[in-house]
């Protein structure tokens, strides 16, 4: 694979490019690369990361990529007007997604790629090589399972061998479960054996309520629950006792409001990192099971609804079609072409709130058995605001920082990772805390059963 690879994306000098594009060439070589680049800065949520780069990149050299050069002027024009900074001298590539030779000198240009331009499953394998290739690290937004699982599968033994990072999924769809449930692990003092986590949306202006993300994130949407069951997961060994899972709506007794299963990319990204955990380090896998809360058990039954009837459209071609083409329709207004206004960005606001099962011991055995049911319980929460355009993007950044200033405190050299195990032993949380649009961490009880 490494060899074809290499044939794929080199670059022929004799046979492609003439005297001034070798010396060219020789100039993208000789240049010091950017500690970090934002690929895909016009887009919407590309837009939404410079912004908030301005202040978590201030130590580091960046750039911005993307497609037009004139967009990209204009857009750092508006964000250093805004910051009240002079981002006229921040470097800019021009790069194309159906061009690996120019995803390739873009990766040579940088210590970390940032990729925005999503959906993955249709731009994103491309964007992974090439970086493989160039000893490129990455992050991204990604929240389409099966497409994690086509890179780790793909490219896993290929990126250790490169010595290179590609961490997956540092959004707003399970950063937060990620980093919360390492925040919990630290603080419970003994062994977890299940988490739950309760997740809550609310604005502090119903009135203002309108669209929360653009057409991209709708079309990952899609093709996530298209490809569901395309590809089957190693499972996780069966603990005991095992955790169960809560009906289809029922009350919470951890916080006042009514709970549906959250149909949304977390699990998956959990049970990834508890699989490295439970193989590389022998610790415990947990047990996650994830909710979202509402005040009103019909509006909670009206969502159920609507989900199911999505993913039922999804699995035939022409009314998945239907859905890409008309997101405003069938997203009823919380998916647009143009994305949310920043004032419906900033009054937004989340928390997740966890629930972790265990015991008060410790046991370091292969076989994790502990010979009475769990007897201690911790209950912590993650929250920020501006959840799906400033946490979203804070961690995103933050995850791309921590690969610049940890990386002998990543596993192993290299490799396809999910947030939990890549930044498991980093200080990811206390970079988090920094920043207006970060998360804030607490424990908010732990009792003995």
């Amino acid at each position: 694979m490494d060899s074809q690879l290499e044939v794929n994306f080199a670059i022929n000098p004799s046979k492609h490019n003439t005297g001034r594009n070798n010396n060219r060439w020789k100039d993208i070589i000789r240049m010091k690369r950017l500690d970090i680049i934002i690929f895909g800065a016009t887009g919407c949520a590309g837009r939404f990361t410079v912004m908030e780069a301005v202040r978590v990149l201030r130590s580091f050299s960046w750039g911005i990529a993307g497609r037009n050069k004139q967009k990209m002027n204009e857009l750092l024009q508006d964000v250093g007007f805004r910051s009240r900074k002079n981002l006229s001298k921040t470097p800019i590539i021009t790069a194309n997604l159906r061009h690996k030779r120019s995803l390739y000198s873009l990766a040579k240009k940088c210590k970390v790629l940032v990729n925005c331009a999503g959906p993955y499953e249709t731009y994103g394998e491309n964007v992974v090589k090439a970086c493989i290739l160039a000893k490129t690290h990455y992050v991204d937004f990604c929240t389409e399972s099966h497409f994690m699982d086509i890179i780790h599968y793909k490219f896993d033994e290929l990126a250790k061998k490169k010595g290179v990072y590609i961490v997956m999924g540092c959004g707003l769809q399970s950063m937060p479960a990620e980093v919360g449930i390492n925040y919990i692990k630290n603080n419970f003092n003994g062994t977890i054996n299940s988490i739950d986590a309760y997740v809550e949306f609310w604005t502090s202006n119903p009135w203002l309520l309108g669209p929360i993300a653009n057409s991209n994130v709708w079309a990952s949407l899609i093709l996530a629950k298209r490809n569901m069951r395309r590809f089957r997961r190693r499972l996780l060994p069966k603990m005991d006792p095992i955790a169960p899972r809560r009906s289809i709506l029922s009350e919470s007794d951890v916080i006042i409001g009514f709970c549906v299963p959250a149909p949304t990319v977390d699990q998956d990204i959990v049970d990834r990192s508890q699989l490295f955990y439970w193989e590389e380090k022998n610790q415990r896998p947990i047990q996650f099971n994830s909710y979202f809360v509402f005040s009103n058990p019909v509006i909670a039954l009206l969502l159920l609804s609507w989900y199911f009837i999505i993913l039922i459209l999804t699995q035939l071609t022409c009314t998945r079609r239907l859905l890409l083409k008309c997101p405003r329709i069938f997203s009823l207004g919380i998916f647009t072409s143009t994305g949310p206004s920043e004032e419906n960005v900033d009054d937004t606001f989340f928390q997740m709130t966890f629930k972790a099962e265990g015991w008060d011991k410790s046991v370091k055995s292969t076989q994790h058995i502990f010979p009475h049911p769990p007897n201690k319980v911790v209950i912590g929460r993650v929250s920020g605001a501006c959840p799906f355009y400033g946490v979203a993007c804070v961690c995103l950044l933050v995850a791309a920082v921590t690969i610049c200033n940890e990386r002998s405190k990543l596993p192993h050299r290299g490799g396809v990772y999910t947030p939990g195990a890549a930044f498991g032993d980093t200080k990811i949380i206390n970079e988090l805390k920094k920043y207006e649009h970060g998360l804030s961490f607490e424990i908010i009880s732990t009792d003995e059963m």
